[in-house]
């Protein structure tokens, strides 16, 4: 079944009901979105919490490598920005 064969068996069955699908799917979308950036969130302090836990064993050359990491991911996103 294409997407758009479901879309008109959706609206059949909507439009018999008298039912508007459109806020629900949008707030299914919001929600969904608001999910994976709450994943996102969690990921990031995680990862950072166990980062500055291993900074005062880090080895030097290591810790300058994560340095250097840093510092190009923030220029990459300063490039991709504007």
């Amino acid at each position: 079944m294409s997407l758009q064969n479901l879309a008109n068996v959706t609206s059949q069955i909507a439009g018999i009901f008298h039912f508007n699908a459109s806020p629900l799917a949008t707030g299914l979308i919001v929600v969904g979105l608001a999910i994976v950036f709450m994943v996102l969130i969690g990921a990031i302090i995680y990862g950072l919490i166990k980062a500055f836990k291993e900074l005062p064993n880090m080895p030097f050359r290591t810790f300058i490598v994560l340095m250097l990491v840093l510092a190009m991911f923030l220029i990459i996103v300063g490039v991709l920005l504007p």
